[in-house]
């Protein structure tokens, strides 16, 4: 268990949770990752709007797509770098800013949010701060804070990511058992949203989620970490017609989706570390009750740790209900084998193959094998 809680230090590092800053001293950590995939093989030879396929969809939130057109460093890629200004013993201000290689390495700000300690257990937070209804998604991109190359996407993928608003966070023991609760509300808009936009639509899509609301509990000691988690809110939608040069977008509720669609989305999650064992899994459903539209996903894996290297088979899906809106809903799994080695000290090498079977009546990407290698680092 060495290495995990050295692990765990480093990422609570990253996040800006532990920090030895004298007052008005501002401190940077970072983290990257230096990603290469090929997709190997697969049932669909066409191609899927301007993708050569088989297709793998490495990530929603940003349209990373892996085509068949050879190795890809540019799909997951990425480097980030934390800055934390630490005014008082109570107040700090975090800055995150990350360059991804779809976007060409341009910077773009994922963090930012001033944090105030109200006493021992509760802390307030105001800002931009990413959606925390999974397990990883404090560090979903952070490579180093997980065994595979990425967390599996028929969970982790939404297009929308992160709020800007307001969130309380309380932190006890309770015994032998550390407690977190966090609580948070807001609002986000994504205009030309890269999921909606490139891995669906192939034209202009705008999105907007209001009314956040949400709370998660986190629970663990020495082996286990269990979590849930509740969100809602109202989803507003709009794409350019594809025929009419005006775009009609999010901003505003006059949209294809006619006014707000209320959204639901329940998690839960239970990792076990005991002794060389390891087992992750975590299970979301989302619901739009007035479409009739219910999207369950889950993930689970199996791993065991022998020295320095980490061995891991994941299996994980979605499947949305089929209901008078969604005639042609997605489902599909993916089957994954990671290796991972900490050849040293705050850095790892990682080699993945997965399987993706797309079981969609009306397949949009078809089956698609992809072979990952990333190099992850913390500092």
């Amino acid at each position: 268990m060495k290495r995990t809680s050295r692990q765990y230090g480093l990422i609570c590092m990253l996040l800006g949770g532990a920090t030895t800053a004298l007052a008005t001293d501002i401190s940077f950590n970072g983290f990257a990752n230096f990603t290469a995939g090929e997709v190997v093989g697969g049932s669909n030879q066409g191609s899927h709007l301007q993708y050569q396929c088989p297709c793998f969809v490495s990530n929603y939130e940003y349209g990373g797509i892996y085509q068949h057109t050879g190795v890809d460093v540019a799909q997951e890629s990425m480097m980030g770098l934390q800055a934390t200004a630490k005014v008082d013993d109570k107040l700090s201000a975090i800055l995150q800013v990350d360059a991804r290689g779809l976007n060409g390495y341009q910077p773009s700000v994922d963090w930012a949010y001033a944090s105030y300690q109200l006493n021992d257990t509760f802390t307030v937070q105001v800002g931009r701060k990413r959606l925390p209804w999974y397990m990883y998604s404090d560090y979903n991109y952070v490579g180093y804070a997980y065994i595979w190359v990425r967390p599996p996407v028929d969970l982790y993928g939404w297009e929308v990511y992160s709020y800007d608003g307001v969130n309380l966070q309380y932190n006890n023991a309770w015994g032998d058992w550390a407690v977190y609760s966090n609580t948070w509300a807001g609002n986000q808009s994504s205009l030309n949203a890269p999921g909606l936009t490139q891995v669906y639509n192939g034209y202009a899509t705008d999105t907007s989620w209001r009314d956040i609301i949400g709370s998660s509990l986190d629970v663990s000691n020495e082996y286990v970490h269990l979590r849930a988690m509740y969100m809602q809110n109202k989803v507003y939608q709009g794409a350019q017609n594809p025929g009419n040069s005006a775009t009609q977008t999010a901003a505003t509720p006059d949209t294809p989706i006619q006014n707000a669609q209320f959204q639901q989305a329940l998690g839960f999650a239970a990792n076990i570390d005991y002794k060389s064992f390891l087992l992750r899994s975590e299970y979301n459903i989302v619901r739009r009750p007035q479409m009739g539209y219910i999207a369950p996903s889950g993930l689970l894996g199996v791993g065991y740790r022998v020295d320095d290297v980490t061995g891991m088979y994941t299996y994980s899906r979605y499947r949305e209900s089929k209901s008078w809106l969604y005639t042609q809903p997605q489902r599909d799994s993916t089957r994954a084998l990671t290796l991972r080695w900490d050849f040293r000290p705050s850095m790892d090498l990682k080699l993945q193959y997965d399987m993706f079977v797309d079981h969609s009546q009306f397949p949009f990407l078809g089956d698609s094998k992809l072979v990952t290698t990333s190099f992850d680092m913390v500092f």
